[in-house]
């Protein structure tokens, strides 16, 4: 099947819902299993340092794991690997619900982290090759959709969930959906093929690398990397530092996970009018604007941690998130060939955990030696130095 015809190809409706639902539940285990982890760990016996390190290590293992699996996934093709990945999920989940002592659960960590390094490049990088590229915008914000809903979902239910009916009955629940999905994922047509030539050459590590090197290190793949690192990176920010702010000023549990959703909430309701816009004006344009409105609810969390500033920030990050995903991933999709999609996929996936893992850390540091305007300054420049660098970008690229 010639590149081509590969990117005029549709496929029915059905077959996006289940693509885009096979996505959902790859983020969707992750992200519930986010606010039980720590504690289920601790009830194992683990230590404080060593249940940092079972939550820590899905990131060490998922960012790397993006990277390699990512380039499986132009070489073998896409169905396979979803339905792989699928299934490492629940094996990983079963092994979470099994676990008697924390290296047990260690152990179904790193299984975890590898199982999304396969399904995340891989639903990706098969949306990608499902939509057109007029409508890659449009493809990209449903996609986009499909992780938002995963991440207010998964969060408002782990723990619900996991109080009512225990822990270990979620995992097990959670893991016989994601095998049963697992072998529904062989029902999606297959859309990319991988040349035949890939299959009969021969393992070449320093071919390979040069392949990633092309593919990543392209100059139209330096806006959305940049803006989805600077996007998670102020997550980050979020996640460790902004929290723990809330609660510092008498925010509950509760009422700091309803200022949460309301980024969730904004960013799912943007998602396809971002993609539609993107589609029309440039998917740069809309990731700089995106930027401009991460910066500005920082801004507005740095007045202060009173009602409703912290809301209305929560408001316009939400929307700048919206804007920045389906515009970045749509980009990409319109910058590579389809032999190239996973690579580009893995390393976009890749970014994605690498910004909160580098953001909460570096926030949790900065909060701990200097103070909280200083932490949240951080979150306005970041994304600002991004859409400089963006827009000197863009003016390089027209002078081209």
């Amino acid at each position: 099947m010639s590149q081509k015809s590969q990117k005029n190809l549709t496929i029915s409706r059905k077959y996006i819902f289940l693509a885009l639902t096979l996505s959902f539940l790859i983020n969707f285990d992750s992200n519930t299993a986010i606010p039980i982890i720590a504690t289920y760990a601790g009830k194992l016996g683990a230590s404080i340092i060593f249940t940092g390190f079972i939550v820590g290590i899905y990131s060490m293992v998922h960012i790397p794991s993006n990277l390699i699996f990512g380039r499986l996934v132009d070489k073998f093709g896409r169905k396979k690997l979803i339905a792989f990945g699928v299934f490492l999920d629940g094996l990983s989940l079963l092994l979470y619900a099994l676990a008697q002592n924390p290296i047990f659960l260690l152990f179904g960590r790193i299984i975890h982290g590898i199982g999304g390094g396969f399904g995340g490049p891989a639903t990706m990088a098969y949306i990608s090759d499902a939509t057109s590229q007029k409508r890659g915008g449009r493809g990209m914000a449903l996609y986009g959709m499909s992780i938002g809903f995963s991440n207010l979902i998964g969060f408002m239910l782990g723990g619900l969930v996991a109080q009512i009916i225990g822990v270990s009955n979620l995992f097990i629940i959670i893991a016989i959906v994601l095998f049963v999905m697992s072998f529904t994922s062989l029902l999606l047509p297959s859309i990319y093929q991988p040349s035949k030539d890939d299959d009969k050459e021969k393992f070449n590590l320093r071919e390979e690398i040069k392949q990633f090197k092309k593919v990543v290190f392209r100059k139209s793949m330096i806006s959305p990397y940049l803006s989805i690192l600077a996007m998670m990176f102020n997550m980050g920010i979020v996640t460790a530092a902004y929290t723990v702010m809330l609660e510092s000023a008498a925010y509950t549990v509760g009422q700091t996970g309803m200022i949460l959703s309301i980024m969730v909430i904004f960013s799912i309701l943007i998602h396809y009018p971002a993609g539609v816009l993107s589609d029309k004006i440039g998917y740069v344009k809309v990731m700089l604007i995106g930027l401009f409105l991460i910066a500005l609810s920082f801004g507005v969390f740095i007045i202060s941690l009173e009602a409703p500033l912290p809301m209305i920030g929560m408001a316009f990050l939400g929307v700048g998130h919206g804007l920045i995903f389906p515009s970045s991933a749509g980009m990409i999709k319109e910058k590579t060939k389809d032999s190239e999609s996973g690579v580009a996929t893995g390393a976009f996936y890749a970014l994605i955990v690498a910004g909160v893992a580098i953001g909460a850390p570096v926030s949790g540091f900065a909060y701990e030696i200097y103070n909280a305007q200083f932490t949240l300054a951080l979150g306005i420049i970041i994304p600002l130095i991004m859409a400089i660098i963006l827009l000197m970008l863009l003016s390089y690229l027209k002078k081209e």
